[in-house]
């Protein structure tokens, strides 16, 4: 007996698997850039991609945040704000998650 894999079609709004903006952002540390929604200037700290943030009051101040939607980076505030949850931010124009900027 042979087991069968049925060929699945990609959702006509799916995006590619290697698009990873948390990954693939071209920044370094150190960086400065602007928030995509109010434009507040943030410096760039990238996490290694393995570490672990836990989010309390207070931590993600530090943070630049990438939306692993569409690739908007975000100061803390606005993505808290634009979420209904404020230990879980999103993105104010896609409503994707919201994560630090990483480096491999």
């Amino acid at each position: 007996m042979a087991l069968f894999r049925r060929k699945r079609r990609p959702s006509p709004t799916a995006r590619p698997a290697a698009s990873q903006p948390w990954l693939d952002h071209g920044l370094s540390n150190g960086d400065t850039v602007t928030c995509g929604r109010c434009d507040r200037e943030l410096t760039v700290r990238l996490q290694r991609e393995a570490s672990v943030v836990v989010t309390h009051d207070g931590v993600l101040d530090q943070l630049t945040l990438i939306c692993i939607g569409c690739g908007r980076l975000l100061c803390a505030d606005c993505a808290v704000s634009a979420s209904d949850n404020p230990y879980i931010p999103k993105c104010d124009r896609c409503r994707g998650r919201v994560v630090p900027a990483m480096s491999r």
